[in-house]
């Protein structure tokens, strides 16, 4: 049977998820006293990150902007004990709404924005995953080096998940 909304008992319809299955004042409070970072709950942050470049709308858990890689490793390991689920985001730039979903929203463009280093030999480079795609080509042309592909929101698209290392041409 559904509720008003058409949403089943229990199911938030702005969200689809149960409103049960995640603590969700305790899940912030534990985000606060752990996570070196910007940690949003509140009704605007909630708006800006429910939509990306498309046309899909998703309202988020909550919205952590982790300082450092290490802040954003330590709100995953917080979701992981509330069981809620996490989104990796970058710019928010996708066209089929890879960047929204009800989850709590790691955004890593403010702060985890660094190349971490380059190795030429192996034309590899390690990055933080906030790093926009240009800024990235910009540090490696003085290697004389370019990642690619170049996707049309190139100038602000960012890696955008987990820090990895990537091969550059």
């Amino acid at each position: 049977m559904a509720s008003e909304g058409g949403a089943p008992p229990g199911e938030d319809p702005r969200v689809g998820t149960p409103r049960s299955a995640v603590d969700v004042p305790a899940l912030r409070r534990e985000l606060l006293r752990r996570v070196d970072g910007e940690v949003r709950f509140d009704a605007g942050s909630l708006g800006a990150y429910a939509t990306d470049g498309s046309n899909y709308r998703q309202v988020p858990i909550g919205v952590v902007v982790p300082r450092t890689v290490d802040a954003g490793e330590e709100t995953i390991a917080v979701c992981a004990e509330f069981d809620a689920p996490v989104l990796s985001r970058g710019g928010g730039t996708s066209l089929a709404g890879q960047c929204t979903n009800a989850a709590v929203v790691i955004d890593w463009t403010k702060y985890c924005d660094k190349l971490v280093s380059v190795d030429v030999a192996r034309r590899t480079c390690v990055v933080e995953p906030g790093i926009v795609l240009d800024e990235l080509n910009r540090q490696l042309s003085d290697h004389q080096l370019k990642f690619g592909p170049k996707p049309s929101t190139h100038s602000h698209c960012s890696l955008g998940n987990c820090p990895t290392s990537s091969t550059a041409r």
